[in-house]
């Protein structure tokens, strides 16, 4: 075998293994790529059930409910095509086909169950800040029409307004229980003022009357409660003193 040959042989060698190298780090990063999308996807599917379940039950109503379902199920159908073979996946699709149509079979609106503990409350405010965000983010991209991302981001700021305000009158609460009646009109005046930003169905009106009337009842105490507080040290002040005296003659007696 002449020189020559031996070259172009081992050049084409070369040459064949550059190929394979290149095919090898393309077969990587897809599986890479693959692996992220799938984890995107899962993370996806676990924010939308979060979404779902992580409310207080009646908190959302029926329309918001089953947007939250649609979102969850498309993640699902896109995660089905990348891992055909997950069990999982046809479980998940069942479980929730079977929660969309007890969805639909509740009413549409459930009373709203003011919320009383802290925690539960910042809960459902960062769960209504992902919700919003899908809303904008599903309307941005045409996925829902302009009137549907409006209705729904309102429906949701109407939420998010009452959580806060049940914070405020949760605080009042025990603010009163404490003994701290000033502190109790800051938090009721918050809410007042929270309620009047909110008011432009007219739905706070009558609670905004109520704890106005709270409010008033609550600072002419306020301004009764200083006299009262400054006679009682003076009355007992004199009694102590009435008793040293009498004490002291005691003493000079004795003496």
């Amino acid at each position: 075998m002449s020189t020559n040959t031996i070259i172009v042989l081992m050049g084409l060698g070369l040459l064949l293994m550059a190929v394979i190298a290149v095919a090898m780090q393309q077969i990587e990063k897809s599986k890479a790529q693959r692996a992220e999308l799938v984890a995107a996807l899962r993370q996806r599917a676990r924010s939308f059930q979060q979404l779902l379940e992580g409310f207080p039950d009646g908190f959302l109503n029926r329309d918001l409910k089953l947007l939250v379902c649609q979102c969850w199920y498309e993640g699902i159908e896109q995660l089905s095509r990348l891992e055909r073979k997950n069990p999982q996946i046809d479980q998940l699709r069942q479980q929730l086909q079977e929660r969309i149509e007890q969805i639909k079979a509740a009413p549409a609106n459930t009373p709203y169950q003011p919320l009383t503990n802290p925690q539960q409350m910042q809960e459902v405010q960062k769960l209504l800040n992902n919700l919003l965000n899908a809303v904008q983010k599903l309307g941005q991209a045409k996925r829902l029409t302009p009137s549907q991302t409006d209705t729904f981001s309102k429906q949701v700021a109407q939420l998010a307004a009452r959580v806060g305000l049940d914070a405020h009158l949760a605080a009042a609460q025990e603010a009163m229980q404490g003994g701290k009646p000033r502190l109790a009109i800051h938090h009721y005046q918050l809410a007042i003022d929270k309620m009047n930003k909110n008011n432009a169905d007219g739905s706070f009106t009558a609670q905004i009357a109520a704890l106005t009337t709270r409010i008033a009842a609550l600072e002419k105490v306020e301004k009764t409660a200083p006299a009262a507080a400054a006679e009682k040290p003076v009355d007992n002040a004199w009694k102590d003193f009435g008793a040293k005296d009498e004490s002291w003659k005691k003493k000079s007696i004795y003496d």
